[in-house]
């Protein structure tokens, strides 16, 4: 797909009222140009000789660079003798309502007696937090097992006999009628007389490398607790780590994340349709390039969103070394939920000791959210042995991966940096900025006039000094915090650091 950014021109408008600094996208390229001892610009192509001249840039981006900032890992909050499980991972975290919202799958025990261990036919379950610590396993009396209703079970063999459930997430769409407004999407079997009926309606939405016999499907609920499968596969794709899906309101279609293969090494691929009953196939979208290791391979997305943000989507790639049997995942980044980039700094979360709950790996759950304390994170799965070494249950854990809120991504001045930023429009007459600097540095801000100049005092000598470790910090400029534009405008900023960490910078 065509991203729908391409071709856009300043000012540019800000979605959600906020630049976080995950990528390059609003920081100005800089200008130059070739001049003359008197300042006239030297034309490229001429006749006459070439007079004495010089290079100049003005506006140009120098001394930052980008870095991811690592997670930092809670004990768990959950673990399989909580929940009444041998086996559990994967997870999808909605906040909404004052409460955490987690749909969790769990591997039940008569599938280990019967030495069923691919967890095809799993449970989805429900909890619920006020505070992400402490959580409740509400009896729902929804689906039957072993006799009773009893349990927190919202999806699996009493809904889904035949196909069953396994790395499924769940997502809200609030364009959707009240009826479907959440939304299931999952790996199940594919029965042979249904693999025959699919082909005859869409020989082109069948995974030419795994075959026919399971597929991706959907479900439809008006609250996430009462589900409805759809009977229909909604691609043949197989997939057996955790997909994503999510209705876009920007691109105004579904968009899926999935696990594909190319060159015979797993990839992340990706999908969109405008009918949540019909997917295409998957579009390569990271594959292992020549900067990893040959023995390394891109093994699940965990793709989700800044809170209160659209605009400003991430990624948590998980990477397996084979070499190690070790997972550990990284960030990438997307302005459109089309284009994406990882970012640089390496991984994000890794497994922690040997013999500790995460010691053999991490997986990224679904589901940014902000959290208690001033923190937003992501809750993560965790086993205390490697992805393929052998294991007895129980196994599993759910733990929080957690930043500082805002700071998933810092723009850096280690000495001295500056950089301005494209003209801009958003609501609001004042700036926040979060950030971070050492005790001998600094952070300042000047308005760029329509002449190139600074706005009337609003210059970098009249910003009042901006030091120390902020969240959200009013700029100021001799006590006055109105930015000084006309409302509408596009307004652009300079920036001058030194020593210091630049997160976002929000208008309010």
């Amino acid at each position: 797909m065509i991203s729908p950014f391409h071709g856009n021109r300043p000012p540019f408008r800000l979605a959600s009222n906020i630049v976080y600094f995950h990528d390059w996208r609003y920081v100005h390229t800089g200008g130059y140009a070739w001049v003359g001892q008197g300042g006239e610009s030297v034309p490229m192509w001429m006749l006459d000789p070439i007079p004495p001249m010089k290079y100049e840039w003005h506006e140009m981006p120098v001394g930052i660079h980008l870095e991811a900032v690592r997670a930092a890992k809670s004990e768990p909050v959950l673990l399989p003798d909580q929940i009444n499980e041998l086996a559990l991972f994967g997870g999808t975290l909605i906040h909404e309502d004052g409460r955490y919202r987690l749909w969790y799958e769990a591997w039940p025990l008569e599938d280990f007696d019967k030495g069923n261990q691919m967890g095809l036919f799993n449970f989805l379950k429900y909890a619920e937090s006020e505070d992400g610590v402490d959580w409740r396993l509400p009896s729902l009396g929804l689906l039957e097992r072993d006799g009773s209703t009893a349990n927190n079970i919202v999806y699996g063999r009493a809904l889904s006999p035949v196909h069953g459930f396994h790395g499924g997430c769940v997502f809200k769409d609030v364009d959707a009628p009240p009826a479907e407004r959440y939304k299931m999407f999952h790996l199940g079997r594919v029965a042979p007389e249904e693999t025959e009926a699919f082909r005859r309606n869409r020989p082109d939405a069948i995974d030419p490398f795994h075959g026919a016999d399971s597929g991706l499907f959907g479900g439809v609920s008006p609250d996430g607790l009462a589900w409805t499968p759809i009977a229909e596969p909604l691609v043949i794709q197989t997939s057996d780590t955790h997909n994503v899906c999510e209705y876009d309101p920007v691109l105004r279609k579904y968009v899926a994340y999935c696990r594909s293969w190319f060159f015979m090494r797993r990839t992340i691929g990706r999908m969109e349709t405008e009918d949540f009953r019909r997917f295409p196939l998957p579009e390569e979208l990271f594959w292992p390039g020549p900067r990893m290791a040959p023995y390394e391979t891109w093994y699940a997305n965990g793709k989700t969103r800044m809170p209160g943000t659209v605009d400003y989507h991430v990624m948590f790639p998980m990477r397996w070394s084979l070499t190690e049997d070790k997972f550990d995942f990284h960030l990438a980044v997307s302005p459109d939920n089309v284009v994406w980039n990882l970012a640089p700094g390496g991984p994000v979360c890794e497994p922690g000791d040997p013999g500790r709950w995460d010691g053999g790996l991490v997986a990224p759950g679904l589901g940014m959210v902000e959290l208690p304390g001033e923190r937003m994170g992501i809750l993560v799965a965790g086993s205390a042995v490697p992805h393929k070494h052998p294991r007895r249950p129980p196994l599993g854990a759910l733990a929080w991966a957690s930043w500082p809120k805002g700071r998933l991504v810092a723009l850096k001045a280690p000495v001295e940096g500056s950089f301005a930023l494209f003209p801009l429009t958003f609501a609001g007459r004042t700036m926040h900025l979060n950030f971070k600097t050492g005790l001998t540095g600094f952070v300042k801000v000047e308005v760029i006039g329509a002449d190139g100049q600074p706005a009337e005092g609003r210059g970098f000598d009249q910003c009042d000094y901006l030091c120390g470790d902020h969240l959200s910090k009013i700029v100021t400029w001799k006590g006055e915090s109105d930015i000084g534009h006309r409302d509408g405008d596009g307004v652009s900023f300079r920036f001058r650091l030194r020593g210091a960490e630049l997160y976002s910078v929000e208008f309010k």
